[in-house]
């Protein structure tokens, strides 16, 4: 058993966006087996019944909030300072002063760091081995925003891309693991690092919690009414283009040969472009939702209309383990390991993109086997329990894990998670 500390950019509790999906995930499998501490950022105070579900886990969760303002005002300095933008939006001298105090207690065997943004604070806590999470390479991000956007904008990003890139490659040298969550994303490290340092390690999914959506004992369950889903935060960017681009050129398609056709745009905090097209009850816009599930129950076609040189969309690997035939793009496609034959079909223009949606919706069959196909791959390459036994190989010094007991391990001197409760959380404000 190992003493773990877990870094994340935000509070990964409840898992309902990509990141916090894969965070939890993390969190949940080596809490089981090691004792855990869990200090984090975030721009809201986590409920507390939210905190209860991590104090139950860890053996301590920080929390430092702030607000937007003051990220962004922190953000601003940093830039100004000749530092990337993301150097200063996390940086906090409550989390710094909170992981100080831990590192003088506590003789940590491994700091798991979950993003490059939370990379700094690893620095401040000695421990045997250290692996950094990155998910997907932020910078290249930025250099994507940069060309999509118009000027001022644009050279900001282009700077923010080019200052964090410089950032990035000096994090990851100081690891002695960098994770990516595909082999696209792990090329993007180039000679920032040995190719023996860097590993892929998927974006894992439990697959109980999807056999009674789309997926049952008699196999794939195929909804009869004509309902397109679509789910993502949709205060992301590349959702947001994406919604307005299905909106405005594949939904006016699909009504005409399918007037009975309803259109589910799942997400929370949908930007004002995304609102505007909430038209009940031919197209709904839920804003945030505690469960995903019932909504992809009604699903019988799943869209990803987003494009760009992204990592993964998680709410895809989620969709194909509930069963759901989908529509994907090339760019969203190629985040997701699969055989030589596509568990979706896959369209790029409008017209194609209108076109296998409406296949879909007259096609029992070719549903069928979509969901069955996509449910099979996630079986083989998504199960979460898999890929974060990679990550436990690489935190433990001589590189090979403990075979799980599949039961959980005590609380921490025989003490119920009741009684750790009380003390086992500090959340700071900034």
């Amino acid at each position: 058993m190992m003493k773990l500390l877990m870094l994340t950019q935000r509070f990964p509790y409840p898992p309902v966006r990509g990141d916090c999906i894969r965070a939890w995930g993390e969190l949940e499998y080596l809490s089981r087996r090691h004792d855990v501490w869990l200090a984090c950022v975030d721009r809201a105070r986590p409920w507390p019944a939210q905190l209860a579900e991590a104090e139950r886990r860890c053996r301590d969760v920080a929390v430092c909030v702030r607000s937007r303002a003051a990220c962004l005002l922190r953000g601003g300095l940093s830039l100004l300072c000749g530092r990337s933008l993301t150097e200063g939006y996390f940086a906090d001298r409550g989390l710094a002063r909170v992981l100080r105090s831990w590192a003088q207690a506590i003789p940590f065997d491994a700091v798991l760091t979950f993003s490059s943004a939370m990379a700094p604070y690893a620095e401040l806590v000695g421990a045997l081995r250290r692996a950094l999470d990155m998910n997907d390479v932020d910078s290249f991000k930025w250099r994507s925003y940069a060309g999509q956007a118009t000027p001022p904008l644009s050279w900001l990003y282009r700077l923010e891309a080019r200052r964090l890139a410089a950032a990035e490659s000096a994090w990851v040298r100081a690891q002695d693991v960098t994770l990516l969550v595909n082999e696209r994303e792990r090329r993007k490290l180039g000679d920032w690092v040995e190719p023996s340092r860097s590993a892929v390690v998927r974006t894992g999914v439990d697959l109980s919690r999807y056999r009674q959506v789309g997926v049952g004992p008699e196999g794939i369950s195929v909804p009869a009414e004509p309902v397109v889903g679509t789910l993502g935060s949709m205060c992301y960017a590349p959702n947001v283009r994406a919604v307005n681009w299905f909106a405005r050129g594949v939904w006016p398609v699909v009504k005409r040969s399918r007037p009975q056709a309803r259109w589910l745009v799942v997400g929370n905090r949908p930007r004002r472009s995304v609102r505007r097209w909430h038209q009940p009850p031919d197209i709904t816009v839920t804003g945030f939702v505690p469960d995903v599930r019932p909504y992809l129950r009604r699903m019988r076609v799943f869209a990803v209309p987003v494009t760009g040189d992204i990592g993964v969309q998680t709410k895809l690997i989620e969709a194909m383990a509930a069963g759901k035939a989908a529509v994907v793009t090339p760019d969203a496609a190629a985040g997701i390991d699969y055989g030589n034959e596509p568990p979706f079909l896959l369209a790029e223009t409008p017209e194609q993109y209108a076109q296998c949606v409406l296949r879909l919706l007259s096609d029992d069959r070719l549903v069928g086997e979509l969901g069955a196909r996509a449910r099979a791959v996630v079986e083989a390459n998504y199960r979460v329990e898999e890929q974060v036994r990679l990550i436990e190989r690489w935190l433990q010094p001589d590189g090979a894990a403990d075979q799980p007991t599949g039961e959980p391990r005590p609380t921490a001197g025989g003490q119920s998670g009741k009684a750790r409760l009380a003390r086992s959380c500090e959340v700071v404000n900034a």
